[in-house]
């Protein structure tokens, strides 16, 4: 399958895989498919497309709920703050007892910096106001009531955004393997046209597939872009190369006269490990199918850290 290979990019296999339907309505009764009809692939592809749209519904709703939730905390903070002038009132500017039984901590009477004391303060708030009705001002915003309500819908706020975080979870791993059965179901595809097709058989077209008898030479890998991550890694990545099914990444330190071959990758990526702290490494990329490599690519030079 190296003159077809499976895509990556999810939207690049949908795509694919769409042609690959189209093609089986056309020609599965003709060359007889009997294993991948066009069938069994539209339900792999609607599957997969289903899976990837509630991915993108449960991302626009999390969007949503955390908007809501730094809304809904802005008003808790708001009330805070009124409920802090008023007890200046009662209790005074600096941190006493009072204000540890009213609910402010880390001896302060400021409103919390962080978001879950804030939300334990109104709960505090709203039962000390209860106890102490005497304190309440309905004129400054600050009252048992309304602490309560604040600490209600911040809670909420906050529990549909754990509960979004959960769904989202969920959602991406239907869609992987929504995407993976599609993937699997492809390359199944197309090794059952290698048992009915010739590999210069024309129909080969008729699936938005390449002829694999008239696999050309790959080109070469046009630049390669280094990343030193630390700890003696470097992240590789360069643009594909036109009819590549794999590439070998090789490097060498520099003053070393020859390039060894470090890793052999599909994906136009790889990461190199382990590599000597402080000098400078050169790397190439070469492109390469089952008619053979192209030549190599410009070298990239970077300081491993």
């Amino acid at each position: 399958m190296a003159a077809n290979p499976t895509p990556t990019n999810d939207m690049v296999l949908l795509a694919r895989c769409h042609d690959l339907i189209k093609g089986c309505e056309a020609l599965e009764v003709e060359i007889g498919l009997k294993q991948n009809t066009a069938a069994a692939m539209q339900a792999a592809w609607d599957a997969a497309r289903a899976a990837q749209t509630e991915v993108g519904r449960v991302k626009t709703e999390r969007a949503q709920r955390r908007k809501n939730l730094r809304d809904r905390d802005r008003e808790g903070e708001v009330v805070i703050g009124r409920c802090r002038l008023r007890l200046t009132a009662v209790f005074g500017t600096g941190f006493n007892t009072q204000w540890g039984a009213a609910g402010f901590t880390d001896r302060s009477t400021m409103v919390p910096e962080v978001f879950a004391k804030r939300l334990s303060l109104l709960s505090s708030l709203a039962r000390y106001f209860e106890l102490k009705p005497e304190h309440e001002s309905m004129d400054m915003g600050a009252t048992a009531m309304i602490c309560e309500a604040t600490f209600e819908a911040l809670s909420a706020a906050r529990s549909a955004v754990n509960f979004n975080k959960s769904a989202l979870r969920t959602a991406v791993l239907a869609k992987n393997a929504a995407l993976k059965k599609l993937r699997k179901r492809m390359r199944s595809l197309i090794r059952e046209l290698w048992i009915l097709l010739p590999a210069d058989d024309a129909r080969w077209l008729r699936f938005g597939l390449k002829l694999p008898a008239r696999l050309p030479m790959p080109e070469p890998v046009e630049r390669v872009t280094l990343e030193a991550t630390g700890q003696g890694k470097v992240f590789v990545q360069w643009p594909p190369a036109p009819h590549a099914t794999r590439y070998r990444v090789q490097m060498r330190s520099m003053g070393t006269a020859e390039f060894t071959t470090a890793t052999t990758v599909a994906e136009p990526e790889a990461w190199l490990q382990d590599l000597p702290l402080d000098e400078f490494t050169e790397v190439r990329v070469i492109a390469a199918n089952k008619n053979g490599e192209a030549t190599p690519s410009p070298t990239a030079t970077v300081m491993v850290r």
